[in-house]
């Protein structure tokens, strides 16, 4: 039985070690993922008064999670700072997405309020009607990446108080693979898979010289799509379902709508 992907060749531009399960999906369907690395994610360095704030957390109501990273990585320095992983009982947590709201499970939490959209745009209106009823300006804190863009401290500042500290980082990798970079150059490869606007930006900078109108790429959401097309690239697929099944549901469509 010929399988849907039979011998294709994906190529991943996700961190270093988060493909996993993106492989082994693709491999069932019969192709085969490489990994090529385009965003490499740090923590971030703090100030003194941001390395405070995690000791004064009971002034605040509310935390807003927005991605696995930024649970991650916010852990990370509560116990480096305070030596201890203990919220505040009185800190309510809220998330964006399913994935987050599992990452912070595994630290023992359970997210007040969870938004099963995966963009802030999703979140920004249906948070704002749940604390709509709260009685002075609620205080939050939002632990994000650098390049998060401002989307929920704009669309809330009238309801809220809201304090961004930027935890994490994301910075292009040191070294690329020059075999897979190889295979990109000289279009020996199926597709392309982009899962956030940085990735583009980095792969646009590492390939200056490449045929944007030949490039074969699938972008994870809107945001990344819309990043790609500013570049000049055209997405062949657009997946809105931001986890590996439904990444590798829209590859598949994409290619049964050919046949």
């Amino acid at each position: 039985m010929t399988l849907p992907l039979q011998n294709k060749l994906f190529i991943s531009t996700r961190p270093a070690g988060t493909s996993g399960e993106l492989s082994r999906l693709l491999h069932e369907a019969g192709a085969s993922l490489l990994e090529f690395p385009l965003i490499e994610i740090k923590a971030a360095t703090l100030s003194s008064d941001e390395q405070q704030l995690f000791s004064r957390l009971e002034q605040f109501q509310w935390m807003i999670l927005t991605s696995p990273n930024g649970v991650r990585y916010f852990f990370e320095f509560l116990q480096e700072l305070t030596g201890s992983q203990k919220l505040p009982e009185s800190l309510q947590i809220a998330v964006i997405g399913d994935k987050t709201s599992k990452t912070l499970e595994k630290y023992g939490y359970r997210a007040a309020f969870v938004n099963p959209g995966s963009t802030a745009e999703d979140f920004v209106e249906p948070f704002a009607r749940h604390i709509a009823t709260e009685n002075s300006k609620t205080k939050i804190v939002l632990p994000l990446g650098n390049l998060a863009r401002n989307v929920i401290q704009d669309h809330l500042e009238k309801l809220v108080d809201c304090t961004r500290i930027d935890i994490y980082q994301t910075e292009m990798p040191e070294k690329t693979d020059k075999s897979i970079a190889k295979k990109i150059e000289t279009n020996r490869y199926d597709m392309l898979i982009f899962t956030s606007p940085s990735g583009i930006h980095h792969f646009t900078a590492l390939f200056p010289k490449l045929s944007k109108k030949n490039i074969r790429m699938a972008c994870i959401g809107d945001i990344t799509a819309g990043a790609a097309r500013e570049k000049g690239f055209n997405p062949l697929v657009v997946a809105q379902n931001s986890s590996s099944a439904g990444i590798v549901e829209s590859i598949l469509n994409h290619y049964i709508s050919k046949t």
